[in-house]
């Protein structure tokens, strides 16, 4: 019984640093354009907390669209008249009820499996493509 105790111990010890050692938390604003660029074309999914951060933006009726359904369309590069950063573009609400919106990135997490949006900044309403990647 010690020595399962023991062997739990330290793999709760072990296993946080081994996957810390793997991930990188990285804040764009410290980073280069083409650094931002090459993240932001690798980006596979975004974190709960900027989930949250979005969903809690914008008006009453973003807020009420974005509890319903939000669904991330993509991550791109921003063009004038915007700065060069990376935006991840939402769409908030059912069939007929849907608006768009445009997030700043400003952390990533990297890791071996890809690259995720762990917090984003502000926010800006979307009519047309933002970026290279938009839709």
């Amino acid at each position: 019984m010690r020595a399962r105790c023991l062997i739990a111990g330290i793999a709760s010890l072990a296993i946080p640093s081994l996957v810390q050692a793997k991930t990188e938390w990285l804040q764009s604003a410290r980073l280069t354009g083409s650094e931002i660029a090459a993240l932001c074309e690798r980006v596979r999914d975004v974190r709960l907390l900027a989930r949250m951060q979005m969903i809690s933006s914008g008006s009453e009726r973003w807020r009420k669209l974005s509890r319903q359904e939000l669904v991330i369309e993509s991550a791109t590069v921003g063009v004038l008249p915007l700065e060069p950063r990376c935006y991840v573009i939402a769409r908030a609400g059912p069939a007929g009820e849907k608006e768009r919106r445009a997030f700043e990135v400003h952390d990533f997490l990297v890791s071996p499996d890809g690259v995720s949006v762990f917090v984003i900044g502000r926010a800006y309403n979307v009519e047309a493509p933002l970026g290279r990647n938009g839709r």
